[in-house]
């Protein structure tokens, strides 16, 4: 099945973010004794995170095309 590249990139990401947000919320309820709402926290932080570094990347890029095109005018 073949989804479009925009909806290919938030299924990587989201991928990336539970990961990253599984190992911290595994870690802060297993080694910090903390509850389980922790676990959720950190996950939906970790996405958020991957969100936002994905759109800054996205934008340096825009920005310095937009440089480029301007220096060969």
């Amino acid at each position: 099945m073949f989804y479009s590249v925009t909806f290919q990139k938030i299924i990587y990401l989201t991928g990336i973010g539970i990961i990253i947000g599984a190992i911290v919320g595994f870690s802060s309820v297993l080694g910090f004794d903390l509850d389980g709402s922790v676990f959720v926290l950190s996950m939906f932080l970790s996405i958020l995170s991957v969100y936002v570094t994905a759109m800054y990347a996205e934008l340096y890029h825009i920005r310095e095309a937009i440089n480029k095109q301007r220096k060969g005018l």
